[in-house]
């Protein structure tokens, strides 16, 4: 299996009882494919608290290469 370093933008629709017109959150980061590891754990932690609903996301990927613009993204090496 190929594992891919993708950009993933993508955002979520949320309704709280702290609004009554809602929420959106637009994240941009890097993450693997196919598996989308980082996606899945900030929509597990989105759903995980009862008074914040998930209501819809919309995300898109655009595959890192060696012409891909990566200004604005931290690094951390290990």
């Amino acid at each position: 299996m190929n594992i891919d370093a993708v950009i993933i933008e993508v955002e979520f629709q949320l309704e709280s009882v702290y609004s009554e017109y809602g929420h959106f959150v637009s994240l941009r980061f890097i993450d693997q494919s196919p598996q989308h590891e980082k996606l899945n754990a900030v929509i597990r932690d989105l759903t995980q608290f009862e008074d914040v609903k998930l209501i819809d996301y919309n995300y898109s990927i655009e595959k890192i290469t060696e012409k891909t613009n990566l200004d604005g993204f931290e690094f951390t090496k290990h």
